[in-house]
């Protein structure tokens, strides 16, 4: 998401000056083996990113931002001195349906 957030920050600014046609994220460590990732700014992309758009609009509006990890990240967040060790299990008595955007781009390919 970041690489396409990237493009398309780049394509407002540069409208009038250049064609934007990707976004990049360069990993400059060794841990990132020097890597390029690049995301093209298709018509995919874009749906990718209204649809993350809506959906944290959607969050923000109903003041609905829980923790809502998925099955097994607990397991490696560094942020369990916040929420605790049993996060996973809060989730089980939370409105299932108020996720369904959440849950429904962690389905998104």
């Amino acid at each position: 998401m970041q690489p396409l957030l990237y493009g398309l920050a780049a394509e407002k600014l540069f409208a009038d000056e250049a064609q934007i046609s990707c976004g990049r994220l360069y990993f400059c460590t060794s841990r990132g083996a020097f890597t390029t990732v690049e995301v093209a700014l298709d018509d995919r992309a874009r749906a990718a990113a209204i649809q993350v758009a809506k959906a944290i609009g959607t969050a923000v509006h109903d003041a609905l931002l829980p923790a809502y990890p998925a099955e097994g990240e607990c397991a490696r967040c560094d942020y369990q001195v916040v929420c605790g060790p049993h996060e996973e299990r809060r989730i089980t008595r939370k409105p299932g349906g108020k996720m369904a955007p959440l849950i429904a781009l962690r389905g998104a390919p």
